[in-house]
C-alpha cells in the first residue's frame, strides 16, 4: 500500500485531514490499533468509522467509513433492500458498490462535512451551496427520486462545491426533505441567517409558495429590488413666499390705519345724524361708508429721496513708451532650401527605419524562459520506480493529464502554481491518489508498504 506523506492541502475552506492510519505517531503502540481496529465495524473490504445520526425514527443508518483498499473516504446507508441505483447529478455523492443491504457513496477527495464549518462562511459562497443543493432536490423532484434525509452532516463541501450524500434513500416521514434544506441552511449562517437576503424566498419555497426558478433567480440577485418611494420635497427647489417691499409694507400699513379711523369717524356721524333724521338718509350711511374706505385707501407715502450722486469723470493718465527696445534685436536665420530638403528626407527614413526594426524584433522567438516549478519526489525505503500521473491541474496549466508524466524516484517540472492531484501506481500494488500543492520546497516522499 502506498502512502503520500505530504503537508496538508486546501481547497478553499480548510486543510485535508490526514488519515489515521498515515500518522503513526497517533497510534504508538501496537495496543492502541488493536482498540481503533476493534471499536471500527468491518462491512467487506469499508471500515466503518463513525455512526452519523439522522432525523426520525427510521431504521436506516449512516457510517462514514474508509474503502480498506484504496483509502478513499465513503458513506454507507444501512439496510436497504432494493438494488443499487444509477444516479447522475453532478452535486451528489455518487453510489460506487452494493455490500449485502448497504449503499456505499465516494466522498471526493479534499472534501469535508459542511457542519464542521457552521457559521465560519461568507454568504456569497452560502448562496452557491444553497442553489446548488436545491437543484439537486428539483432534479429529484422531476426524475421521481427520494431525497429522505438532507443534514449539514450528510452534505461535503470542497471550495465553492457541495455534494450531497443519500439521495435515493427514503424516509417514511416525507418522500424529499425540504425543510432539511432550510434547517441545513439555517445552521451553516448561525446568527447571519435573518440577515440573509433571499432569506423570504427560500423559506416561500419550501412551502410551496414559489417556484424553483424565482428561487434562483432570488440567490443570483441576491437581494429583491427596493421599491420606488417618493423623494422628500427639497428645500431649495420649493417655491420660495412672495418678497414683500418695505415701501408696500408701510403704505400697506398706512392705508388700514387710516380705513380704521375714517370708518370709526363715519359710523360716529352717521349715528348721530340718525337719532334727527329720517330712515331714509340714515339709509345713505353705508354708500357714504363705502366713499369714505375707497378714499382712505388712496394714501400715499413720502419717502425722502437722497439727491442724485454726482459722478466724477474717471481721470485719464497717459504712459508715453518708447516703440522700439533700448536694445539691438538679432532675428534667426531664415532656414535654407537645403536643411528644408533634407528634414523631408530624414523623417520618413527614421519612420522606415523604426518599422523595419519593430518587424524584426517581432520575427525573432522571444528569449524570455519560460517559468517551471520543480517538485523533488522521492521513494522511502528505495525500492523499484513508480510512475506519476496527474488528474487534476490548475487553470492555464499545460501539464497532460490522465498520463505517464514522469518516473519517480526524481524531479518533475511542474508548469503553474496551484493544487494537482496526482494518483502514484508501482508494479503490483494498489495505485494511490493524493493532492500536492506547487512550489513545494520541501518535496514529497512516498513511503511504500
Amino acid at each position: 500500500m502506498l502512502d503520500v506523506a505530504d503537508d496538508p492541502l486546501r481547497d478553499g475552506l480548510m486543510p485535508v485531514h490526514r488519515k489515521a492510519e498515515t500518522q503513526p505517531s497517533r497510534l504508538s503502540s501496537p495496543a492502541s490499533r488493536q482498540d481503533i481496529l476493534r471499536a471500527m465495524e468491518s462491512l467487506g473490504h469499508y471500515l466503518l468509522r463513525e455512526r452519523i445520526a439522522l432525523p426520525g425514527v427510521g431504521a436506516v443508518e449512516a457510517f462514514e467509513g474508509q474503502d480498506v483498499r484504496t483509502g478513499i473516504d465513503v458513506l454507507a446507508f444501512r439496510p436497504i433492500s432494493e438494488p443499487l441505483p444509477a444516479l447522475s447529478m453532478p452535486h451528489i455523492l455518487p453510489w460506487i458498490d452494493q455490500e449485502g443491504e448497504a449503499w456505499i457513496a465516494e466522498i471526493p477527495v479534499g472534501a469535508v462535512r459542511t457542519a464542521w464549518l457552521a457559521e465560519r462562511i461568507d454568504l456569497d459562497r452560502l448562496a452557491q451551496w444553497c442553489k446548488q443543493l436545491a437543484t439537486v432536490l428539483h432534479w429529484a423532484q422531476e426524475q421521481n427520486i427520494p431525497v429522505g434525509y438532507v443534514i449539514p452532516e450528510l452534505v461535503w463541501a470542497r471550495g465553492s462545491r457541495v455534494w450531497l450524500g443519500g439521495v435515493g434513500v427514503s424516509n417514511p416521514g416525507h418522500v424529499r426533505d425540504f425543510p432539511g434544506l432550510l434547517n441545513t441552511i439555517k445552521v451553516l449562517a448561525g446568527e447571519a441567517y435573518p440577515a440573509l437576503p433571499w432569506r423570504e424566498a427560500l423559506e416561500d419555497y419550501v412551502v410551496g409558495h414559489i417556484d424553483y426558478s424565482a428561487l434562483v433567480q432570488q440567490l443570483e440577485v441576491g437581494s429583491e429590488p427596493l421599491a420606488s418611494k417618493p423623494s422628500p420635497p427639497n428645500p431649495q427647489t420649493a417655491p420660495n413666499p412672495p418678497r414683500v417691499d418695505a415701501l408696500e409694507a408701510h403704505s400697506a400699513r398706512a392705508g388700514a390705519e387710516g380705513t380704521e379711523d375714517a370708518v370709526q369717524d363715519e359710523t360716529t356721524a352717521s349715528s348721530l345724524e340718525a337719532s334727527d333724521k329720517s330712515p331714509a338718509k340714515a339709509a345713505a350711511a353705508p354708500g357714504a361708508e363705502r366713499q369714505a374706505h375707497s378714499k382712505s385707501l388712496n394714501v400715499e407715502v413720502n419717502q425722502p429721496t437722497s439727491p442724485p450722486a454726482t459722478s466724477t469723470p474717471p481721470r485719464r493718465i497717459r504712459i508715453e513708451e518708447r516703440l522700439e527696445p533700448p536694445f539691438e534685436v538679432l532675428e534667426p536665420p531664415l532656414p535654407s532650401r537645403r536643411a528644408v530638403a533634407l528634414w523631408i528626407w530624414l523623417i520618413p527614413l527614421v519612420l522606415l527605419l523604426a518599422g523595419l526594426g519593430w518587424w524584426v524584433r517581432s520575427r525573432t522567438p522571444s528569449s524570455t524562459p519560460v517559468t517551471v516549478y520543480p517538485v523533488e519526489f522521492r521513494l522511502q525505503p528505495p525500492g523499484p520506480g513508480a510512475s506519476l500521473i496527474i488528474l487534476e491541474a490548475p487553470e492555464g496549466s499545460q501539464m497532460p493529464l490522465n498520463i505517464e508524466v514522469a518516473q519517480l524516484p526524481g524531479r518533475v517540472d511542474f508548469d503553474r502554481p496551484g493544487i494537482y492531484r496526482i494518483r502514484v501506481r508501482v508494479q503490483g500494488r494498489v495505485p494511490v491518489e493524493s493532492l500536492i500543492e506547487v512550489p513545494n520546497p520541501g518535496g514529497v516522499t512516498i513511503s511504500l508498504r
